[in-house]
C-alpha cells in the first residue's frame, strides 16, 4: 500500500502502460524501497491505464502524488483501511480484509493464472523467489480440486457414461 500511496504522475507512462515503483510512503514519511528489487517497473492493463488517464490533471506536475489529500499530501493508509476498505469488505461479507491480505490475494491470483515464479517475484518486488514461494503462495481449494481432477483424467482416461458401462456389462452376461 505504501508503494501505491507514493506513486507520482512522473512515475507513470500511460502510453506504454507502465508504473515505476521508486519509493514507498509510511505514515507520511517517504523512503527508499526495502530491497534493490523493490524499485521496479510494473506493466498495467488497459483498464487501469484508462482509469488513471481519467484521473490525470490537464497540467501534470510529475512530482504530484496520484492519490493525495486536497493539500497534496499522501493519504493515510489506516484511515483508508478503517473508513473505506473494511466497510466495503464487510458489506460484501468479507471480514478481515487488510491491505496485506490484498497483496497475498494478488500473489495467489498470479499463481492461478500460471505466472512463473520469477514474474511473481518481480511484480511483487521480492529480493528472492523463496520469499514469494514460502510466504505469498497459498493453496487454493478450487485449484487443488482442479489439479486432482486433472491427474485423475490423466490416470483413468476420459469419464465414462455410467449407462454405457452397465449396458456393456449386461451384454457380456452369459445365461
Amino acid at each position: 500500500m505504501g508503494e501505491l500511496l507514493a506513486l507520482r504522475w512522473g512515475s507513470v507512462d500511460l502510453k506504454a502502460r507502465l508504473l515505476r515503483v521508486v519509493e514507498p510512503v509510511y505514515d507520511g514519511h517517504f523512503d527508499k524501497p526495502k530491497t534493490k528489487r523493490g524499485a521496479r517497473t510494473i506493466p498495467i492493463g488497459t483498464d487501469i491505464a484508462e482509469i488513471l488517464a481519467a484521473m490525470c490533471p490537464a497540467v501534470v506536475d510529475p512530482r504530484a502524488l496520484i492519490f493525495a489529500t486536497r493539500e497534496g499530501l499522501p493519504l493515510n493508509r489506516w484511515n483508508l483501511l478503517r473508513k473505506h476498505l473494511k466497510p466495503v469488505a464487510k458489506k460484501l461479507g468479507l471480514p478481515g480484509v487488510t491491505w496485506h491480505l490484498l497483496r497475498h490475494s494478488h500473489a495467489a491470483m498470479l499463481d492461478v493464472v500460471g505466472a512463473p515464479i520469477g514474474t511473481m517475484q518481480s511484480l511483487l518486488g521480492h529480493s528472492a523467489p523463496e520469499i514469494t514461494r514460502e510466504i505469498y503462495l497459498h493453496a487454493l481449494p478450487e485449484e487443488q480440486r482442479r489439479a486432482v481432477e486433472s491427474v485423475e483424467r490423466l490416470v483413468l482416461g476420459p469419464k465414462l457414461d455410467p449407462s454405457s458401462v452397465s449396458a456393456a456389462a449386461g451384454s457380456e452376461t452369459v445365461h
